[in-house]
């Protein structure tokens, strides 16, 4: 049976590489996940006066993380953390207290930065093995590094052989890991 893998993408930008890689990810994974981007750039900032009477865009994400049997965080670091995009999701998939979608999940991690992207990394896997979070996460963590020197070539294409193999090694793990 084929496991369905909520992507979260932390970059919504036109130009962003982390959709890039979330792509690739998605041509390369092995038969047995499928991943399915969630998309999260509109979702209001979470606030608990909303529990209640959740606006739609939090039914959605919820349902469809609840539906999930994994989930692969894809992120870019802002200002040595998670973006605010990302962060936004996963307190909304944790809330109502008590509720959390999260718990017991398996997870992945990749990384896409232009320096070594040690913040966000540290970050997310604080964020993610959190209390209220508590993903059972997959200890590699697959890092996209220096993307400004060469790994992206002027199609959007990833170009770095030595990065496609990276993130094939890593997908494979994922896939068994879930």
């Amino acid at each position: 049976m084929t496991k369905q893998i909520a992507v979260l993408v932390g970059s919504h930008s036109k130009t962003s590489f982390n959709q890039i890689v979330a792509k690739h990810l998605q041509a390369i994974a092995p038969e047995n996940i499928q991943l399915n981007v969630v998309e999260i750039a509109d979702l209001p900032l979470y606030d608990r006066d909303l529990d209640e009477n959740s606006p739609t865009q939090y039914v959605r994400f919820r349902q469809q993380i609840a539906a999930a049997d994994g989930v692969l965080f894809v992120s870019p670091e802002h200002n040595g953390s998670v973006p605010a995009v990302l962060k936004n999701a996963v307190d909304i998939g944790s809330r109502p207290s008590g509720e959390s979608l999260w718990i017991g999940k398996p997870a992945g991690v990749v990384t896409v930065t232009a320096t070594d992207g040690a913040g966000v990394t540290a970050s997310l896997k604080a964020l993610v093995t959190a209390h209220y979070v508590n993903t059972k996460l997959l200890p590699n963590i697959a890092q996209v590094a220096g993307i400004f020197g060469g790994v992206f070539n002027e199609q959007g294409e990833i170009a770095a052989e030595e990065v496609k193999a990276n993130l094939q090694k890593f997908i494979k793990e994922f896939a068994e890991f879930v």
